[in-house]
Order: structure tokens, then sequence, then C-alpha cells
């Protein structure tokens, strides 16, 4: 005789197997595959996009530090030539109206 199985197992075990089970065994593999995919191509595109911008910020501090050289060595040329100018002139001849604005100003 052919084993049989017991009518009652199968007709409480195949509608869960065929409804709720199902649903959490597809849900398991949709989560898998999802954190797989986060793991194999997120995580590396989050790490080379943070290093990039990192690289960038360094070259950005690079040349900012450079410019600062250039304004630094600028503004010192002007005030050596500034004062060659004011050692020309009798500067401290001139006593100026505290009252009245720069001509640079506008009313």
């Amino acid at each position: 005789m052919i084993a049989q199985v017991d009518a009652g197992l199968v007709s409480h075990v195949v509608p869960l197997l065929a409804g709720p089970g199902a649903a959490v065994i597809v849900l398991v593999g949709v989560l898998y595959a999802l954190y797989s995919m986060a793991v194999k191509h997120a995580v590396p595109l989050a790490g080379t996009l943070a290093k990039r911008h990192l690289d960038q910020i360094d070259t950005l501090i690079a040349t900012q530090k450079a410019e600062s050289v250039a304004i630094t060595k600028t503004l010192s040329s002007i005030d050596r030539r500034l004062a060659r100018l004011e050692g020309l002139t009798d500067a401290g001849s001139f006593i100026p109206n505290t009252g009245a604005l720069s001509p640079d100003r506008s009313t």
C-alpha cells in the first residue's frame, strides 16, 4: 500500500503555504535581493562619491591658499607704493575735515 498523508495535516498546511507562507518566502527573497543590490552597488557608489567630493574640497583649499598668497603679495605691494607716495608728498600736512564725507561716498 502506498503511504498516505493524513488528510487533516494536508488540509491545514497547504492553505498556509499557498497564502501567508508563500508571501513570507517571497518577501524574504525580495529583501535579500534589495540588500545584495545595496551592498554591491549603493555602498561603493556612496564611497566613490564621497572620495570625489573630498578630493574636490582638497583642490579648492589648495587653490584658495594660492590665491591668498597672491592677494597678500599684491596688498603688500600696494602698501609699499602707498608708503612711497606718502613719503614723496607732504602727507603730514593734510588735516582732514572730520565732519565731511569722503569723496567716494554719496550724500
